[in-house]
């Protein structure tokens, strides 16, 4: 540190603070938000802060390379993360599947016009049409006629506020969610979970749609987002992570009771849904488990789900171990604030 020039001096603490940063991020999967909430917030950040750690390394190879060991080594920590972030598989197409399956948060198929465009619901209604998967689950979903899509077996979740998650299956449904005894102690139940037992010829696999808390900005925190300015930047900022803090405490109680019914499910499980939460969080990690990651499986390039965020994934599909999952797909249509995904399935018998 002596024969270093003052700039270098403060790029070198700069650069210490956001490794410190950066390693602390890659324990956000394992600790509860309710032990410690502030590590979920560093989960979130996490390709930020990978990014700028590894601009340090190019910095330093180009001034001082005696400084590049301590971003290489916490950077190859984090290698093990990016998969879950961009894909890499060059997996060839096999159409030997026994279901293909398809997520999709479809923000009440516009009821509320958040996308200035006409017949939101009916483009949504045909995109499923034309993917032709044989499971749907929606999260916000809105109860409308949608009939075309020609399934012959469903089963949904009322709320309260008339939206609700529905699981559409050509096979079928031999055993539905009771979720007022399953989630009695829980609040908001506009974001929770449900399941079905389902028949995929001689076998039964379980199927778990979710939706896990939201943030739930109002509008000034999210006009502060979009357009921050000085005057309020500590009153937004201040909000904002109050508000991500308690949707952070409720994600970790809502996957303690989904985690340990996934558990004593009799059946291989596939679990679906709209997490809100990226793949660096205790909230994917406590439900994924020994689950495998669709994505991971057979994804290609950045994960993002949602459309305005890029590298952003809170949408997931997980499966069973005994499950192979191919030709994962984000379908890249802008009919809702998320993308729908979806994949194939083959059942390895035991």
């Amino acid at each position: 540190m002596k024969k270093l020039s003052f700039l270098n001096k403060i790029l070198f603490v700069i650069n210490f603070i956001f490794l410190l940063l950066l390693l602390l991020s890659y324990t956000a999967p394992d600790i509860s938000p309710s032990l410690f909430w502030p590590t979920a917030f560093l989960g979130l950040l996490f390709p930020i802060l990978f990014l700028i750690n590894l601009f340090f390394l190019i910095l330093w190879l180009f001034k001082l390379k005696k400084l590049i060991w301590p971003n290489i080594i916490v950077l190859a920590i984090g290698l093990a993360f990016v998969d879950s972030y961009i894909g890499f598989s060059y997996q060839k197409k096999d159409l030997n599947y026994d279901l293909k399956i398809m997520s999709y948060n479809v923000r009440l198929f516009n009821k509320n016009q958040n996308i200035a465009e006409p017949m939101i619901k009916e483009k949504i209604i045909d995109l499923i049409i034309k993917q032709d998967p044989d499971i749907i689950c929606f999260q916000e979903f809105y109860n409308n006629d949608i009939s075309k899509l020609n399934k012959n077996y469903f089963y949904k979740n009322h709320t309260e506020k008339n939206s609700l998650l529905l699981i559409y299956s050509k096979y079928p449904i031999i055993e539905k969610t009771n979720n007022k005894s399953v989630l009695e102690n829980t609040e908001n139940m506009k974001n929770t979970f449900i399941f079905s037992d389902i028949k995929i010829n001689t076998d039964t696999v379980r199927i778990y749609n979710i939706h896990l808390a939201s943030n739930w900005f109002n509008e000034s925190e999210y006009e502060f987002m979009q357009n921050p300015s000085k005057e309020k930047l500590k009153a937004g900022t201040i909000s904002i992570i109050k508000r991500m803090k308690k949707s952070y405490l409720k994600r970790s109680m809502q996957v303690e009771i989904i985690k340990n019914h996934i558990n004593e499910s009799p059946y291989p499980v596939i679990v679906c849904g709209d997490f809100n939460d990226t793949p660096l969080s205790y909230a994917y990690n406590h439900i994924k488990g020994e689950l495998k990651d669709a994505f991971n499986s057979s994804g290609k390039g950045i994960g993002s789900t949602i459309t305005k965020m890029p590298a952003l994934r809170i949408d997931y599909i997980l499966h069973d171990k005994n499950i192979q999952s191919i030709n994962y797909k984000k379908i890249n249509r802008k009919l809702s604030d998320h993308f729908a995904i979806s994949c194939e399935l083959k059942i390895n018998r035991r």
